[in-house]
């Protein structure tokens, strides 16, 4: 997938999918669950607190320390169960103004195939090419991580 980008030497999008060996019911529950989510989303390198309602147009807070502390603020795009999970991102390590233009969008799309989950994701939109090359860093193994932790449990 390569969608057009704010700046012509940054992609547009980068995506990535894994197969899950759980229900999406399961996988959907440890995606969203804010417990489940510091466990994962961090893990043993750093510390997570996530706040949000989940309700689609409210505010989602993910802070902690690695290395030094921040706090992502994004709002909730989309939150349809077993489906469709998605939301803005902004990290306060970026120093970037709190503007549309500097916000990246998460996405995570649920495909139920039985007793296994194809789980798509897709972060769309990076002000600058810094913050591609760290999303896609970090989520690349981030959902290695969620599978594994969805999987072990």
């Amino acid at each position: 997938m390569n969608l057009p980008s704010r700046h012509d030497d940054i992609p547009g999008c980068f995506s990535a999918e894994v197969i899950v060996a759980a229900p999406a019911s399961v996988v959907w529950d440890r995606l969203v669950s804010l417990h489940c989510m510091r466990e994962w989303l961090g893990g043993s390198d750093f510390s997570i607190e996530v706040e949000t309602t989940w309700e689609e147009e409210s505010a989602i807070v993910i802070r902690g320390v690695h290395h030094q502390r921040f706090e992502n603020r994004g709002t909730v795009l989309a939150f349809r169960p077993w489906e469709m999970l998605s939301f803005t991102h902004l990290s306060s390590l970026s120093g970037l103004a709190d503007l549309p233009c500097n916000y990246t969008t998460l996405s995570f799309a649920l495909e139920d195939a039985g007793s296994q989950t194809i789980l798509r994701f897709v972060a769309a939109g990076f002000p600058t090419e810094s913050i591609y090359k760290h999303l896609q860093f970090y989520w690349l193994g981030t959902l290695d991580v969620f599978k594994q932790y969805v999987e072990d449990a």
